[in-house]
């Protein structure tokens, strides 16, 4: 972990600042900026603002606003996964009721975490324009699409959710969700409870 030196006390004694840690700190509150302004209406100034120091400050951490936002986005990323694994790993419940509370874990929170927030972010602009960030980032999304087909098909090995196409079907579920966000992301009149209970009918259906 690297260490690094930043103005002296009034000792004269120079402070020693933990790099990592104040890196960390400053994606946490830039985590809060993104999902509350948005990406492109976000600035350095909002950023820095938010977390008590200058623009040239940041800058010692972060080279710009992408690199700051990449790193933000896959934090935001690595705590879904971490919720995704949680449920996957629960063994007190069966495959059709992983896949349903992965659905509401991922989308019925929304308004009530920025992690779902910056989520949409990252869909939205991953739709409109490519860099090796989003190229990055989109790896993660792959990774969370497979624990939707894994589940599915270990479901179909146990017998308890009938013969499908894997793939196709963890891809329409998938499809949902991004889906459900981004609306919600748009419009301040979207039934989350009544969109979960669609999905759930068809995740119903696969129940072999």
């Amino acid at each position: 972990m690297s260490i690094k030196m930043e103005g002296g006390e009034a000792d004269n004694l120079p402070k020693i600042v933990d790099y990592e840690i104040k890196k960390q700190d400053i994606i946490e509150k830039a985590k809060e900026v993104f999902a509350k302004r948005g990406y492109y209406n976000t600035n350095i100034s909002d950023i820095s603002k938010s977390c008590g120091m200058g623009r040239t400050t940041i800058y010692q951490y972060f080279k710009n606003k992408d690199e700051i936002f990449y790193y933000s986005a896959k934090d935001a990323l690595a705590e879904i996964k971490r919720k995704v694994e949680i449920i996957v790993e629960d063994d007190t419940l069966s495959f059709i009721e992983k896949l349903k509370k992965l659905v509401f874990e991922i989308t019925s929170e929304y308004e009530h975490n920025y992690i779902f927030v910056l989520l949409a972010e990252i869909w939205i602009i991953s739709k409109r324009e490519r860099n090796e960030f989003l190229e990055s980032l989109s790896e993660h999304i792959e990774d969370f699409k497979k624990a939707i087909k894994d589940l599915i098909s270990q479901g179909i090995k146990a017998k308890e959710i009938k013969p499908v196409d894997s793939e196709s079907m963890a891809n329409t579920i998938y499809y949902f969700i991004e889906s459900l966000i981004i609306q919600i992301s748009t419009s301040n009149n979207v039934d989350i409870n009544k969109k979960i209970s669609s999905v759930n009918v068809l995740i119903d259906g696969l129940k072999a």
